[in-house]
C-alpha cells in the first residue's frame, strides 16, 4: 500500500529505514543541550547528502564542521567557518548537495488571535458530565455527541502534539496522578525522551499554547472535570486518544529550536508509532528539510494535520502548504471564516477557531478562550483520530488520504462570499457523519480511493537528459533546473506547491488522484539569477498510482558565480569553477543549458546577447582537455 516513487524520485525507499539514533540517545545520561542551539544560526547550514562519502565531501569543500545527522533522511546539520555566508555556502555546494539551505530559527505557534480565560454560555448539550461542556460552543457544531454516541472516541489512536509542551499536571490532559493517557514525549531542544511524570518542559506561566491545543484534540470526555475533546474517550482514560507531547517551542528563551530539530522531532515521533501529528505552528519561506521530514510522516501512513495561519487573506504559509499535509482553516459560531484566518485554494477542510473553550495550564481556572487556526487544526485531528480508530474497528488500515476524504465527504457548507468559501476546503468538519460514514465500510474497497503520488521532473531545455528504465539518462553535470516553484491545479480547483531541488524533482504524497495542470516558475534569484521563461504542462493519475511528468525550462543552471549570485560569470576573475562546484569530474561530461543574457531577470542588469560563459576546472599531470561545442536554436 505504501508504494513509492521511480528512482527519478530520489529513492524514497531509502527514507524508510528504521530510527535507532535518537531513542538511543534519549536514555544517555544528564540532558544536553541541542548542539545546533550552541552554534550562532547564521553559521548553520543544513544540506540533504547522497551517502556518508558525499557529506564528507561536501563539508570537505565548504571548510564546516558537521553538528549532528538525521540519517533517516539523509540530512546534516553543518557549522560554516567564520565570514562564510550561508548563500553562497548552498552556492558551493550546487552540484553536490541534493539540496542546502539554512537552519531558520524564525518560525512560531500561529499567534492568538484574542485569548482570553473566561468562558462563554452556551446552550446545553449532550450526556456527557464534563461541568463546561455546555460552554463548548464547537462541541455540537462539529456533531462531536453524535460522533460519542456511536463509539467514535480516539481509542487506541495517538496523537502527537508538535508545539510548547502541554501541562499533563492537567487532569483532563493527562490522569492523575498515574498520567496513563499520556505517553512519553521528546524534547527537540534537548533531544531527550521524557517520561509522562516528568517536570514540565518549558516554563508552565509561558509556553501554554501546547495545552490548548492538545486539549482540542483529546481533553479528557465524560470524567466529570472542566472541558471535553474531539477524542477525549467516554469516562476512563483508556478509550480516549493518547497524547505524545513534542516540544519544538519553549526551552530556556521560549524559542523556536529551529528546523532541524522540528525534523529531528519528527522522525522520532513517527518511528515511535505516532498515528496523526498536530502542527498550530509555522511561518513563510519554503524548506527542503521540513518537507522531506513530513514526507517521512507520510510514507509511513501518519496523517499529518497543520494550522493554515492568521495572516487575515488568501496567503500560503509552512508547513500547511506543503503536499500531503491536512491545512485547517478557521470558522466562527455562524460557519463564517473568521477575520483572521489565512485562506486558499491549498486548504482542505475549516473548523471552530474563534472563542473556543478548552485546557489552559494548570494554574487559576485550568481552561480558557482559545483562537486561531491553531484551535482549528487540532479539532480536524481529533476528528481524523476518531475516524482512524473506528476504521480501525472494521480492520481496515486506511491511508492518510482516505481519512481526509471522508472527513471531507462529510463537510458541512462554509458560508460567505463565493471566492472566501473556495478558499476554505470542502467545508467546516462533521466528526459526527464521519464517523456514521466511517462505520459503514466494511472492506477495503469501500473506502475512498487512495491518494497518489507526482513527481514533476524540470529540464533543462539545452540538456540531453532523458528518463530511462533505470533512472535519468544523461551525460550533463546538472541536468535539472533546481529551485523552480512547481504549482499544481487539480480539477476540482486544489493547488499543491513544491519546489524542484538539485538532485531532480518536486514530490508530491498523498494527492487526490485524477488531472493536473502544472505550473513552473523560477528559479530562485538567490542561486541562478531567476528565469522569465515560465512552463506548463499537464498530468493526469489513477488512485493508488504514481506519475512522473517531465517539462523543460529555459534557465542557465552553470551561471554560478562566485561571491555574488546576481553576477555574470563573463570574465576569468568570475568563472565558474566547476571541479569546486561539482567535484570529481567525470572522464567526459556535458554543459547543457540556455546560454542567454535574457534569461537573467534580475532588476538593473543589461539584457539581451551574447552571453559569455567563462568556466575554470583543474587538469591532472598528462591529462588532456578536448571540447566539443554544439548550439541549436
Amino acid at each position: 500500500m505504501r508504494k513509492v516513487l521511480t528512482s527519478l524520485l530520489i529513492g524514497l525507499a531509502s527514507l524508510l529505514a528504521a530510527c535507532g539514533n535518537l531513542s538511543q540517545r534519549a536514555s544517555e545520561g544528564p540532558a544536553p543541550l541541542n548542539p545546533a542551539l550552541a552554534t550562532p544560526p547564521e553559521r548553520q547550514l543544513v544540506v540533504g547528502y547522497r551517502d556518508e562519502g558525499n557529506l564528507e565531501a561536501v563539508s570537505r569543500l565548504l571548510g564546516a564542521r558537521v553538528i549532528a545527522t538525521l540519517p533517516e533522511l539523509k540530512a546534516a546539520l553543518l557549522e560554516l567557518p567564520s565570514g562564510l555566508a550561508q548563500a553562497e555556502a548552498a552556492r558551493r555546494v550546487l552540484g553536490l548537495a541534493r539540496y542546502a539551505e539554512p537552519n531558520r530559527f524564525d518560525r512560531s505557534p500561529i499567534p492568538l488571535p484574542n485569548p482570553r480565560t473566561a468562558a462563554q454560555g452556551i446552550a446545553p448539550q449532550a450526556a456527557f458530565n464534563d461541568p463546561l461542556l455546555p460552554q463548548q460552543w464547537w462541541i455540537p457544531k462539529i456533531g462531536a455527541p453524535a460522533a460519542w454516541d456511536q463509539g467514535g472516541v480516539g481509542r487506541g489512536v495517538t496523537i502527537g502534539i508538535v508545539d510548547t509542551d502541554f501541562d499533563r499536571s492537567h487532569p483532563d490532559l493527562c490522569d492523575q496522578p498515574a498520567r496513563t493517557r499520556c505517553l512519553p514525549g521528546f524534547n527537540a531542544f534537548t533531544l531527550q525522551a521524557f517520561a509522562p511524570t516528568a517536570p514540565f518542559q518549558g516554563q508552565q506561566n509561558r509556553d501554554t499554547h501546547g495545552s490548548g491545543s492538545a486539549g482540542m484534540a483529546a481533553a479528557l470526555s465524560n470524567n466529570g472535570q472542566y472541558v471535553a475533546g474531539v477524542a477525549g474517550g467516554n469516562g476512563h482514560p483508556s478509550t480516549a486518544a493518547r497524547l505524545r507531547p513534542l516540544v519544538i517551542f519553549g526551552g530556556q528563551n521560549g524559542g523556536y529550536v529551529g528546523d532541524f530539530g522540528v525534523a529531528q522531532a519528527l522522525v522520532w515521533a513517527v518511528d515511535h508509532g505516532v498515528d496523526v501529528l498536530n502542527n498550530s505552528w509555522g511561518g513563510g519561506g519554503y524548506s527542503y528539510l521540513l518537507k522531506e521530514a513530513f514526507d517521512y510522516a507520510l510514507l509511513h501512513g501518519v496523517i499529518v494535520v497543520a494550522s493554515a495561519g492568521n495572516d487575515y487573506r488568501d496567503a500560503y504559509h509552512l508547513p500547511s502548504g506543503l503536499p500531503g499535509l491536512i491545512a485547517v482553516a478557521a470558522t466562527n459560531p455562524y460557519d463564517e471564516k473568521t477575520g483572521f484566518s489565512t485562506y486558499g485554494p491549498w486548504v482542505d477542510l475549516s473548523a471552530p477557531g474563534e472563542d473556543v473553550l478548552t485546557t489552559f495550564v494548570n494554574l487559576g481556572t485550568g481552561t480558557w478562550l482559545f483562537g486561531g487556526t491553531s484551535a482549528a487544526g487540532p479539532v480536524v485531528a481529533g476528528s481524523a483520530a476518531v475516524v482512524l480508530q473506528v476504521l480501525r474497528d472494521n480492520g481496515l488500515d486506511p491511508t492518510p488520504y482516505q481519512v481526509l476524504r471522508i472527513l471531507q465527504q462529510t463537510a458541512d457548507p462554509v458560508q460567505g462570499p463565493s471566492d472566501v468559501v473556495a478558499g476554505m476546503g470542502a467545508g467546516r468538519v462533521n466528526v459526527g457523519r464521519a464517523v456514521q460514514m466511517a462505520r459503514g465500510l466494511q472492506s477495503p474497497s469501500q473506502l475512498p480511493p487512495p491518494g497518489s503520488q507526482i513527481g514533476i521532473l524540470v529540464l533543462n531545455k539545452g540538456s540531453d537528459a532523458r528518463p530511462g528504465p533505470g533512472g535519468l539518462v544523461t551525460t550533463d553535470l546538472l541536468p535539472f533546473v533546481p529551485f523552480s516553484n512547481v504549482t499544481l491545479v487539480h480539477q476540482s480547483g486544489k493547488q499543491m506547491y513544491a519546489q524542484t531541488s538539485p538532485a531532480g524533482p518536486a514530490r508530491f504524497l498523498e494527492s487526490p488522484p485524477g488531472q493536473y495542470q502544472v505550473l513552473v516558475g523560477g528559479p530562485s534569484q538567490i542561486f541562478l539569477g531567476g528565469s522569465e521563461d515560465p512552463v506548463q504542462g499537464a498530468v493526469s493519475v489513477l488512485p493508488g498510482g504514481e506519475a512522473l511528468a517531465v517539462l523543460r525550462q529555459q534557465a542557465d543552471p552553470y551561471e554560478v558565480t562566485p561571491g555574488n549570485p546576481l553576477a555574470r560569470n563573463d570574465t576569468p576573475q568570475r568563472a565558474t569553477d566547476l571541479g569546486q562546484l561539482f567535484g570529481p569530474l567525470p572522464p567526459a561530461f556535458t554543459l547543457s543549458a540556455a546560454f542567454d543574457s535574457n534569461n537573467l531577470a534580475q532588476f538593473g542588469l543589461p539584457q539581451g546577447g551574447p552571453d559569455v560563459d567563462v568556466y575554470k576546472l583543474s587538469l591532472q599531470p598528462e591529462q588532456t582537455l578536448a571540447l566539443r561545442a554544439a548550439s541549436r536554436l
